[in-house]
């Protein structure tokens, strides 16, 4: 095996300047500044694969650069498959009939699905703006969208149930097409760019295949696989994981603090805060499911039960949907952990995130699964781990090798260009609270540090 020197140069690769190209033929290459964890990638692959976008020709998608009101009516056009070869009649002043979109606008014009801004004209170099593309995409899908009335909530902190769009916002977010940040908002007015632009097609597309069901928004989200208890399961990747001991087992808890009111331990349930907590429950006292779920249900008397199957093992799970608390317990009766309960306790504030935070836990309850782990003899020490990794830092060819012996590993940063030759992943172990520089050419890991971090 060969030792990396410590020393790298890095390299930057110029990108030549060219126009912008949306629809046609999609290029067979993957685009060079989209990788595979982009928070986009899934969405702009899927257009691309449709040809309804096209990247630059150095095969780049620019998915951070605006999007303009003539080049979003050209997607939506395209994925329509509309007829852009009629003698279209000029109808904007400002679209000429030599323009490359005037057969889209004209298109769009005819269908409905566009119109102009009242003084004759279109617009077509201007910025496109979150509203005004769930109208389009609505109006172009004939959607049955909600009527607002003063009596009804606000959609988000910034649509009021009076704004011209807030119908199009409210069945956006109903259907996780849009999701609220921290402070409640969906940045209505902010101009898109070509990454979000495509996420939103994508998930509007989605959603009407699906035959208007709600956007599996959770398909994105990491895997988290515990090491020291059986489970694996989706969680948002802006979520703090916390691991803790108590007497008699291990916890994981998935976190999402309340920024609003700048909370920063996850002890108490802030108006804005989710948790999702899971835990071992050794049931001591050799109780048999029947037993086990009889005296929980004697516990939460005045709480709604129900039984669901997690893997070959029933578990029951127990609602307080007016303080946003659902707990589900896992019996387990067969191998390492026979008669032990794999407890999960899930809660949420009642802020302004209240629906969406429950959205996010409910869809972590649906991801949550029974893995099978090996038990280590004499307990969980992973100092033999730890040791083969500080020894092979910088060997070439032992980077997978080291990332596999890894518990609970995440990757946390990806960067598309590295020191020059080709991506870094950063991964991190909770377990072991380290976090592992990669480089995938070399398949080498270059340095570690001891917390979860970038910064190297």
């Amino acid at each position: 095996m060969k030792k990396l020197p410590l020393k790298f140069v890095s390299s930057f690769v110029a990108t030549a300047f060219c126009m912008l190209s949306f629809g046609g033929v999609a290029n067979a290459a993957i685009f060079s500044d989209v990788p595979n964890d982009h928070t986009y990638a899934k969405a702009i692959e899927y257009l691309k694969s449709k040809s309804y976008v096209n990247g630059y020709s150095d095969s780049t998608f620019k998915p951070d650069s605006t999007i303009n009101r003539a080049e979003a009516v050209k997607v939506i056009v395209a994925a329509l498959g509309l007829n852009i070869k009629e003698n279209f009649p000029a109808s904007f002043n400002d679209v000429k009939t030599t323009d490359w979109f005037f057969p889209y606008v004209m298109a769009g014009k005819k269908a409905g699905i566009v119109s102009g801004d009242g003084t004759g004209g279109f617009r077509p170099t201007a910025t496109i703006s979150l509203a005004e593309t769930l109208t389009i995409l609505c109006k172009a899908y004939d959607v049955d969208v909600p009527v607002l009335t003063a009596s009804d909530a606000d959609p988000f902190t910034d649509v009021k149930v009076t704004d011209w769009f807030a119908g199009y916002a409210k069945f956006a977010k109903d259907k996780s097409i849009v999701m609220m940040n921290d402070s409640g908002e969906a940045d209505i007015s902010s101009a898109l760019n070509r990454g979000h632009f495509s996420d939103l097609m994508y998930r509007f597309l989605i959603v009407k295949e699906s035959g208007w069901k709600e956007y599996p928004f959770y398909e994105t989200w990491k895997t988290y696989e515990s090491s020291v208890l059986p489970f694996q399961v989706k969680y948002p990747n802006n979520w703090q994981i916390i691991k803790y001991v108590f007497d008699g087992g291990d916890g994981v808890s998935f976190w999402k603090s309340d920024t609003g009111y700048f909370q920063s331990f996850p002890e108490r349930v802030y108006p804005n805060t989710a948790k999702f907590v899971v835990a071992m429950d050794a049931n001591e006292q050799g109780l048999t499911q029947t037993q086990y779920f009889a005296n929980i249900k004697k516990i939460f008397s005045d709480a709604e039960f129900s039984e669901v199957k997690v893997g070959n093992y029933t578990a029951l799970r127990v609602s307080y949907d007016k303080d946003y608390i659902v707990d589900q317990y896992v019996y387990i009766n067969s191998g390492d952990f026979n008669k032990k309960v794999l407890t999960v306790y899930t809660q949420n504030g009642s802020g302004i995130l209240a629906e969406q935070n429950r959205k996010f836990l409910d869809a972590l309850l649906k991801t949550f699964e029974y893995k099978g782990i090996e038990l280590q003899e004499g307990g969980n020490d992973y100092t033999s781990i730890k040791n083969n990794i500080f020894e092979n830092i910088l060997v070439e060819g032992e980077g997978q090798n080291l990332i596999a012996s890894l518990p609970d590993k995440v990757i946390i940063l990806t960067d598309a260009i590295g020191v020059g030759t080709g991506p870094i992943d950063y991964y991190y172990s909770s377990t072991l609270g380290l976090t592992l520089k990669y480089e995938r050419a070399s398949d080498v890991i270059l340095d570690y540090r001891d917390s979860q971090t970038t910064s190297f």
